[in-house]
């Protein structure tokens, strides 16, 4: 994922949340991220994170791949379960298996350990450009569970996806937002 520093506003809407069983790091986002997003969350585990995720809105959760009980992989699948709307980013310093490279594929993004302050800026806000995608195209949607399928439908996948009185429109918000992503994402 190429990364390009872009200077963005302070974002007043969007809540964040940490998982990491690193307390040094969660200190880290918690102080930096609060310079950029009205709400941070920090938690611990997977189990803290699925309840902040019941009671408060969450717009998107950047979550560490190593960590005891349930780890970052099996956290992004219960999320995805019942949020498929909630952009999943992953990090991680360790090296992963065959099987653990092939879920990746199924976040929204990830950054290895250790990174910049500018990657991991860039990086939480194309989350953030993801979730604001997901706002604006599920109205579009026949089925708001089939959110993740649009960005890899084809053109008669998309228009069955869609609600008919809605097709046009949605299409205008996939070309916005693939152009505007574009620079941003991998090739």
């Amino acid at each position: 994922m190429s990364m390009q520093q872009v200077k963005r506003p302070y974002d007043r809407t969007s809540n964040v949340l940490i998982v990491d069983d690193d307390d040094t790091l969660l200190k880290f986002f918690k102080i930096h991220l609060n310079k950029f997003f009205s709400k941070v969350v920090v938690v611990e585990n997977a189990k803290q994170a699925l309840e902040n995720i019941k009671e408060k809105e969450i717009d998107i959760v950047l979550t560490d791949i190593r960590m005891p009980k349930v780890d970052g992989l099996q956290l992004m699948e219960k999320i995805r379960k019942a949020h498929p709307d909630i952009p999943i980013l992953l990090i991680s310093g360790e090296p992963m298996n065959e099987e653990q490279q092939k879920q990746l594929e199924d976040a929204d993004g990830f950054l290895a350990k250790p990174f910049s302050v500018d990657q991991l800026n860039n990086f939480i806000h194309l989350g953030a450009d993801l979730r604001q995608f997901y706002k604006d195209i599920t109205p579009c949607l026949k089925d708001a569970k089939k959110i993740r399928d649009v960005l890899t439908a084809g053109d008669s996948a998309f228009d069955k996806l869609m609600k008919k009185e809605e097709l046009a429109k949605a299409k205008s918000i996939v070309k916005e937002w693939r152009f505007k992503n574009s620079d941003q994402t991998a090739a």
